[in-house]
């Protein structure tokens, strides 16, 4: 996906950035890591783990960086698509919505 801004991944917002310099690498167990939680239905939005990549937060945000493409998609395949994430630097963050309601922004949940 050359030259796109963001990604939108259901509830789950992808786009381009620069590793901050107080940025830690994090561990990640297994094969995946979890990018944006479904609090509702369970179906998580994860990130696959080859070779090559590697998480860090920093300020309670999480960052990657890829040598090699990877990709996002959901635990249960049927709902998203899956979209390769070229090698670069991506920051994650949650699609915030207008809840008309209460007047505030708050999370998308899925």
């Amino acid at each position: 996906m050359k030259n796109n801004k963001c990604i939108l991944h259901g509830e789950c917002i992808v786009f381009r950035s620069s590793l901050p310099a107080n940025a830690l690498p994090t561990k990640v167990e297994g094969s995946y890591k979890i990018v944006a939680d479904s609090e509702v239905t369970g179906n998580h939005h994860v990130v696959d783990v080859p070779a090559g990549v590697t998480f860090y937060e920093a300020d309670g945000v999480t960052f990657m960086q890829n040598e090699v493409p990877t990709h996002i998609r959901c635990i249960v395949a049927e709902r998203h698509n899956s979209i390769e994430l070229e090698p670069g630097t991506w920051e994650f963050g949650t699609q915030k919505e207008y809840d008309y309601i209460t007047g505030e922004l708050v999370n998308v949940r899925d």
